[in-house]
């Protein structure tokens, strides 16, 4: 009885380590601002998604160098359930336009434009089309770029170097 109630213990801990995380913009700057796909890896693996497989990756990464003429090292997660779904990518290419970058997708974002703003300041722009139920937001920070777009119900997030 006792052995049985340390397992059940043991495995309710696994649980609840295993649960996948929600969203925070601490967290997705930590992923975007890492400084290599390994740190990126890390900091993103804490987040108990699903990794997307190189199968899943490898359309886009082909169109990518084909236009971008070098190499480009990418991770992505994905979380879905009934009433949410979220994508996060990262990537660092080489060649003529190499460059660092990341988005981020959901489709639940409420309070998301707030906590960004939180973190940024103010941003540098921001649009409301009503008629489209598009807000749009842009901050550039140093040689960083930090833009988000909610059309309806879902939302993006990108992270890039300034142009």
């Amino acid at each position: 009885m006792a052995i049985s109630g340390i397992c059940a213990a043991f495995l309710d801990i696994g649980a609840a380590t295993a649960m996948p995380e929600n969203m925070t913009v601490d967290r997705l700057l930590a992923i975007c601002e890492a400084p290599n796909v390994q740190v990126a890896t890390i900091q993103g693996d804490k987040l108990g998604w699903q990794r997307l497989t190189d199968a899943e990756t490898e359309e886009w990464r082909a169109h990518f160098v084909g236009y971008n003429g070098g190499s480009v090292e990418a991770v992505g997660w994905r979380r879905e359930s009934a009433d949410q779904s979220d994508l996060l990518s990262f990537w660092i290419a080489t060649g003529p336009n190499g460059h660092k970058a990341c988005t981020y997708s959901t489709t639940k974002p409420a309070g998301l434009l707030d906590a960004l703003s939180a973190v940024l300041g103010t941003p540098d722009t921001r649009n409301k089309e009503d008629a489209v139920e598009m807000i749009s937001a842009y901050w550039k920070r140093g040689e960083v770029e930090y833009s988000f777009t909610q059309i309806g119900s879902s939302a993006t997030i990108a992270v890039g170097p300034s142009r």
